[in-house]
C-alpha cells in the first residue's frame, strides 16, 4: 500500500507542479506583452493563451492543494457532529464531491477527445488547437476526482482523511506559534 501512496502523492505533486508551470507562464506572457509594447510589437494569441493558462492553473493544483488543506472547508455542521453521524456526513460529502468531480473530469476529457477529433481551434488571432487547453482541465479535474476518491477510501476504512490531517496539523502550528 505504501507504493500507490507514494506513486498518488507524486502525481498530486505533479498536478501542482504543472500548475505552478501554468501560472509561471501567465507572468511570462503578460511580461512579453508588456516589453513588446515598448517596442511596438503585439504577441499575436497571448490573449487566448493566457485565458488557457489560467484554466491550467486553477484545475491542474486542485489535488495537491487538497492534500495539504489548502482548500477552504466549510464547517458549520459537519464540525458540529460527533460520532456516526460525522462519519456519515463526511462519507456523503467527500461522495458527492468525487461524483461531481468525475462527471466534470468526464465532461471535459468528452470535450477535448471531440475538438481533437474535429480539429475545433480557437477563434482568436492565432487558430490554437483547443483540444490542448482542454485536456489540461481535464486532466486537473480528474486528478481532483482521484484525489478524493483516495480520500473516501481512506475514510470508509477507518482512517484519516487528509484534508482533516492538515487542519490537524494547522491547529498544532498555530498553537505552538502562541505558545
Amino acid at each position: 500500500m505504501t507504493g500507490l501512496r507514494r506513486a498518488l502523492d507524486a502525481l498530486y505533486l505533479l498536478g501542482g507542479i504543472a500548475g505552478g508551470v501554468a501560472l509561471a507562464a501567465i507572468g511570462a506572457i503578460i511580461a512579453t506583452q508588456v516589453i513588446g509594447r515598448q517596442f511596438g510589437a503585439t504577441v499575436l494569441g497571448a490573449d487566448d493563451l493566457t485565458a488557457f493558462s489560467v484554466a491550467a492553473s486553477a484545475t491542474l493544483p486542485l489535488a495537491y492543494a487538497f492534500r495539504h488543506g489548502a482548500h477552504i472547508r466549510v464547517d458549520l455542521i459537519i464540525g458540529r457532529l460527533r460520532g456516526g453521524a460525522r462519519f456519515v456526513m463526511e462519507t456523503i460529502a467527500i461522495g458527492i464531491s468525487a461524483a461531481l468531480c468525475c462527471f466534470f473530469a468526464y465532461a471535459m476529457i468528452d470535450l477535448a477527445t471531440d475538438s481533437f477529433a474535429f480539429e475545433d481551434v480557437a477563434q482568436g488571432s492565432v487558430a490554437w488547437k483547443l483540444w490542448v487547453p482542454q485536456g489540461l482541465v481535464g486532466a486537473g479535474v480528474a486528478l481532483f476526482a482521484i484525489c478524493l476518491l483516495d480520500d473516501l477510501v481512506v475514510h470508509l476504512s477507518g482512517g484519516t482523511p487528509s484534508y482533516r490531517r492538515a487542519a490537524e496539523a494547522d491547529a498544532l502550528a498555530r498553537a505552538g506559534e502562541e505558545i
